[in-house]
């Protein structure tokens, strides 16, 4: 999935030492009292070994800039990937009808913005944000991770709505 556009760190975890020190930590792990680091914090994911279909995908900041890139220039990535002007629009359109949240493949349109705005988002669970507008011909991530302290949401929230303000102003 992730190769043939060179993310050749994103994969499905739990990850080498050498890949997991390059990851950020995630949430903390009561019976070591440390921090998870390239492995998945999901209950479930590590009961069927470290990866489920819900978790367990692990990446570093370059190979997420690498994707975001293509998503802007969908032409630029190989081949190969599998993607191109047509996939990255329909993976920007709204396929969840009147379901709320409405959802694209794999973003959604980012909260408190117009449908002129343009703007999109895939919020992690852990934390981290990422935003793409075609129309600006910009996009954004905000590395965090709302698990290493707590998992009460509005903090995050709040941190994140005003990154999206001033990342597409």
């Amino acid at each position: 999935t992730w190769q043939p556009l060179g993310m050749d760190t994103t994969r499905f975890g739990p990850l080498p030492g050498h890949l997991a020190a390059r990851c950020a930590p995630t949430e903390l792990d009561q019976d070591t009292d440390t921090h998870l680091k390239g492995t998945a914090h999901d209950f479930s994911a590590r009961l069927l070994g470290g990866v489920c279909g819900i978790a367990g995908v692990f990446t570093v900041l370059d190979d997420l800039v690498r994707f975001l890139r293509y998503m802007l220039n969908p032409d630029s990535a190989p081949a190969q990937a599998g993607f191109g002007t047509e996939w990255t629009a329909y993976s920007l359109t709204v396929l969840t009808g009147g379901l709320q949240p409405a959802r694209g493949l794999f973003w959604h349109p980012a909260p408190g913005t117009a449908e002129e705005e343009d703007v999109w988002v895939h919020y992690g669970f852990t934390g981290t944000g990422m935003w793409i507008s075609p129309g600006q011909d910009r996009w954004a991530v905000l590395l965090t991770n709302k698990l290493y302290y707590t998992r009460d949401r509005q903090p995050l929230t709040d941190i994140r709505n005003s990154f999206r303000k001033l990342a597409f102003v």
